[in-house]
Parts: C-alpha cells; structure tokens; sequence
C-alpha cells in the first residue's frame, strides 16, 4: 500500500501514558475529597472530555459547574503528563522515516489540545505533525467515524493511501467505519480487547519497529 498521509491517535499509540490518562479521574476526584469508583478508569476511558465531566458531576454529586470539572480534571491531567509520559520505543525514528518519505501526519486525540500541544512540544515531536484534531472539534468520542473523516480532511492527502494508526478498539472500530486502512499497535490497557482488535485492524503491529 502506497502511504501519503497519517493519522495518529496519540494516549497509546505515540505516547506511554493510558494508565496515567484512566488514572486522572480518580486523582481528580481524589482531590475534591471523594472517594473514586475502582473501575473508574475503565468506565470512562472511551468518553469524551464533556462526557466524562457530565458523568463525574452526576455521579459523584460534584456542585460546580461542568467547565470548571473540566479545568481541574485538565489541571490533574498536565501533571500527569509532564511528570510520568514518555514517548513509545522506536517513535522518534519512524516520524522521521514517515517525514522524509513526505507523509503527512495529524494527531486525533481526545486530550485538551493545549495540553497535548505542550506535551508533544516537550518530547520534542510536535512540529511532525500538521495538525492535532480533539474530539471536541469533530463532535464526537474516538469510536464516532466523524473524527477520523474530519482528521483526513484537514490532512488533505488520498483516503487509498491514509492510514489510521491506534492502540484502542473503540477507536480502531470508529476508523474501520469510516473506511480506512488500520494499523493496530500493541499496549497493555487493551490487553483484554486484543482478539476483536486483531480482527479488525488491517494490520497489527507489537512494535513500531515492524514498520521501519
């Protein structure tokens, strides 16, 4: 398959940092004094910033407003990823391949832009990347087809020749939707979800090695 244009997610794929983003509601709840449910992490990894704000005001009878749960949780979030995330092995040189074979490259994440945007910046592989689409700009969680369609129209480049790059099986289900050629790549937090994952995708990778 010829490739002129890549779509990453980034929490998983690019970055070692799903235990930290599932562990930031509880932390986040922690902090207001409560005491979060233990499968917290995996009952909200799929949502959506707004939906996981709605959810923890609802359920955890939080008085303030869903804008200011959105602050703290991303306030919660930053540290998170400033002090523990690090970059998955053998990234650095496949942006570096992908970039002088002239593929295009945009992030799809459902991390505050903000944050991903310093995040990246400090790992030093922010300017790989034309564009970082979140979920909140396309109107939808990571499983909804319309986040990758509207990645693949800022990116510009054929949809033959896009591929989708993802760790997750909501995500990899949302992409397949939307009719694009999928590449799995392997992290624990989807361990259990590996089977339907490699149904799925396209191709399934254990390591960005396989595609050097």
């Amino acid at each position: 398959m010829k490739i002129s244009g890549a779509i990453f997610d980034m929490d998983g794929t690019l970055l070692d940092s799903t235990e930290m983003w599932q562990g930031a509601a509880g932390r986040y709840i922690t902090s207001l004094m409560k005491t979060p449910e233990p499968d917290l992490g995996a009952k909200t990894k799929a949502m959506t910033l707004e939906e996981l704000c709605a959810y923890l005001k609802s359920e955890y009878a939080i008085a303030t407003t869903e804008e200011k749960i959105a602050k703290g949780f991303n306030t919660i979030l930053r540290e998170g990823y400033l002090s523990s995330v690090g970059i998955k092995e053998y990234v650095p040189i496949l942006l570096e391949k992908f970039k002088q074979k002239g593929i295009a490259m945009c992030i799809t994440t459902s991390t505050d832009k903000a944050i991903a945007e310093e995040i990246l910046a400090r790992l030093g592989i922010r300017d790989y990347f034309s564009q970082i689409v979140t979920c909140k700009e396309a109107g939808g969680g990571k499983e909804d087809p319309e986040v990758f369609l509207h990645a693949h129209d800022m990116l510009g480049t054929p949809k033959d020749e896009t591929v989708v790059i993802e760790d997750g099986v909501l995500a990899i289900r949302g992409a397949k939707e939307a009719g694009f050629y999928v590449i799995a790549i392997a992290d624990e937090s989807e361990k259990e979800n590996e089977p339907e994952i490699k149904q799925l995708a396209d191709k399934y990778i254990e390591s960005f090695k396989e595609l050097l």
